[in-house]
């Protein structure tokens, strides 16, 4: 009897204990949802005057996140990039313009979680970007200080753009259940000549690239399942 009771009195102290370090938790794996923000661009490479300018970048996103630390996703946007030049024509006379090129976006990112789980769930990630061009024009252009029309040129920037971008990412909860707030920034260093023809301020080769700082706010909704999982603490 008194071997018997010792167990028990020691087994109920150990699970205790167990239950203490063990904590089960809910984890989704697949979300998606909308996503807009801001690019900040320019042309590097064989040009010259071309600074940053803004640009709309909008669309959706899918991301999956295993039960430990990685995830990917992937997203499809509009994307606006380009540059505000300032400089002269052959004629040596004062050029303004900003140039315009919209593109159809898929980034897909591979994701590392500083955290397991709970609400905030902050996450660095890099990957490759393909960008297809679908218009480019010619704006807010003044010469010797007269206002110009704008002028679509979009023959000069039908080449895709193949990048690789590098950012981090702040996850925390939405408004509803299994919802998430996400705040990105990244940078994307364009590889790919973007130019077919010469543009203002092309010197040398006219080996042309983009270069882009994307600030994006998306919302992320559930899909399928939740998933239980069981870590110590």
């Amino acid at each position: 009897m008194f071997r018997s009771i010792s167990l028990r009195s020691l087994a109920i102290p150990c699970v205790a204990l167990l239950t203490c370090l063990s904590t089960t938790y809910a984890q989704q794996r697949f979300s998606a949802g909308p996503r807009v923000g801001l690019n900040l661009s320019t042309l590097r490479g064989d040009v010259d005057g071309y600074k940053m300018t803004p640009g709309l970048v909008a669309g959706a996103f899918l991301m999956y996140s295993s039960l430990n630390h990685f995830g990917i996703s992937a997203d499809v946007l509009y994307s606006q990039r380009g540059g505000k030049f300032t400089g002269v024509n052959p004629g040596n006379v004062p050029v303004e313009l900003k140039q315009q090129i919209n593109y159809l976006e898929i980034p897909v990112a591979l994701r590392y979680f500083l955290t397991l789980s709970g609400n905030f769930r902050p996450n660095i990630f890099f990957g490759p970007t393909l960008a297809i061009p679908l218009s480019a024009k010619r704006v807010n252009q003044k010469i010797g200080g007269s206002t110009q029309p704008d002028v679509t040129n979009s023959e000069a920037f039908n080449n895709p753009d193949l990048g690789l971008f590098a950012g981090f990412q702040l996850n925390f909860p939405g408004l509803g259940e299994r919802q998430r707030f996400l705040i990105d920034a990244r940078y994307t260093y364009g590889l790919a000549d973007v130019t077919s023809q010469p543009i203002s301020g092309g010197i040398g080769g006219q080996n042309i690239y983009n270069s882009t700082i994307t600030l994006t706010l998306g919302y992320g909704f559930g899909v399928g399942p939740e998933y239980r999982s069981r870590y110590r603490r």
